[in-house]
């Protein structure tokens, strides 16, 4: 049974390393490593010490500081994910970033690169018998049985022990399917020769008002906030592949932009703002391939009808011309399957 367990628990270790080196971050230093607490009186720590699961880091485009994520993986069957839960991951998760923050350790082990830093907290929730449908967030909501009359208790986030400019992020398990359905729709894109083999893409950062873009654009990563937003833009070269007969490359589809937006569809309004963002950042000038896939577990039924009548709304809006209307109505726009990885606890002891 202890083999069975800690085969569950490496499934979290192992599709979070997977998920996020399609995004360009970085694991650093050792897995499955303690540190000592500093504050053993105050954070009650078991035997003094903080445990941190992995660490990834990135470089920030607009911050252009390395954020390190000290990373608590959970994996959990859908009754297993409570308020309870929760708030002892979270707690204990602000305990180890005010430690690590400080931590000669923890620097030394995973902080050792020079240059502007941060260390935040990051609580990744796998659910790996995937029969957890509802919200995740309804845990963190005081709820109420008519039935039994009983009252459960959610997770007041004011008593969770954060500092002042402190952050911890959550990756629950409808995000973690998010972006695995983007990574499989980017492989089966890749395999259709309709998108670049390799890591010849990035993401897209516009220049905004108060924070410009650093670094080259190639080795951004898709930061936190823009996994976690309604979507993300991805920018792509040509897309050229070796023809096996002639050993020549050949051009197999047009570079462009291609959108993944993780809302439901069932308000033209939603793609309305997606289609003025575009306007703003300036990427609806014709000389791109635009494709907006949406990807939800409850998209709309009639979503397509949606997104046609929100390119007409746009366009009669600002009172486009022929030209810019045949730019609009050339973008490509594509639901993709929601998809709900499952590791086997068995599979992963032959691999280990």
């Amino acid at each position: 049974m202890a083999g069975e367990t800690q085969n569950i628990s490496e499934m979290a270790e192992k599709i979070s390393a997977d998920l996020f080196k399609w995004f360009k971050w970085e694991l650093v230093g050792a897995t499955n490593e303690n540190f000592p607490c500093m504050k053993s009186d105050q954070h009650k720590t078991k035997a003094g010490k903080h445990p941190t699961d992995v660490v990834f880091s990135y470089k920030d485009p607009y911050l252009n500081r390395t954020i390190f994520l000290n990373t608590d993986l959970k994996s959990y069957v859908k009754g297993s994910i409570t308020s309870t839960s929760m708030r002892n991951a979270l707690v204990s998760l602000a305990n180890s970033i005010d430690c690590a923050d400080g931590s000669k350790e923890w620097k030394e082990r995973y902080s050792y690169q020079s240059g502007s830093s941060e260390v935040r907290g990051m609580l990744f929730v796998y659910n790996h018998d995937g029969e957890f449908d509802q919200s995740f967030y309804d845990v963190f909501y005081q709820s109420h049985n008519a039935e039994t009359d009983k009252t459960k208790r959610g997770i007041n986030l004011d008593n969770i022990p954060l500092k002042q400019g402190q952050k911890i992020h959550i990756i629950e398990p409808r995000t973690i399917n998010y972006l695995q359905s983007i990574i499989s729709d980017l492989s089966q894109l890749s395999h259709n020769r309709e998108f670049p083999l390799g890591k010849k893409y990035q993401f897209f950062y516009p220049d905004l008002s108060l924070h410009k873009v650093s670094g080259a654009p190639e080795e951004h990563p898709a930061t936190i906030e823009l996994l976690t937003g309604p979507f993300l833009i991805i920018k792509h070269q040509d897309v050229k592949h070796c023809n096996e007969e002639t050993l020549q490359w050949e051009k197999t589809y047009d570079h462009g932009y291609i959108i993944y937006y993780n809302g439901v569809g069932e308000n033209e309004l939603e793609f309305v703002y997606i289609l003025d963002t575009l306007s703003k950042y300036q990427l609806l000038d014709g000389n791109e391939k635009i494709r907006i896939r949406i990807i939800n577990p409850n998209i709309y039924k009639d979503v397509r009808g949606i997104f046609m009548r929100a390119k007409e709304t746009y366009c009669k809006e600002w009172g486009f011309d022929s030209h810019k209307r045949t730019i609009i109505n050339a973008i490509d726009f594509h639901q993709v399957e929601f998809t709900k990885p499952r590791f086997s606890s068995v599979e992963i002891g032959w691999e280990r």
